[in-house]
């Protein structure tokens, strides 16, 4: 589910702690989440918060954005190995 009418990340979303999050949370999914609604979170996410996405904050913000899509691809292969 989708918590804002906007694509753009904000701020905060980029200076969790990302390793100290639920992989769910990241991807924003439930536990009962099928994989049809994993992946389609996944992609949602990668193109929330690929870097390209906020070049236009500078590059601290790209930066924080990378982090945290490094954390987004390895919630979801977590998900997907816990899965098979």
């Amino acid at each position: 589910p989708r918590r804002g009418s906007s694509d753009r990340p904000r701020p905060e979303d980029l200076t969790a702690d990302f390793s100290a999050m639920d992989p769910y949370a990241l991807l924003d999914v439930s536990p009962s989440a099928s994989p049809e609604e994993i992946k389609s979170a996944y992609k949602r996410a990668v193109a929330r918060y690929h870097p390209d996405k906020v070049a236009h904050l500078g590059k601290e913000f790209q930066e924080l954005a990378h982090k945290k899509l490094l954390a987004i691809q390895q919630a979801y292969e977590t998900l997907q190995k816990a899965r098979r």
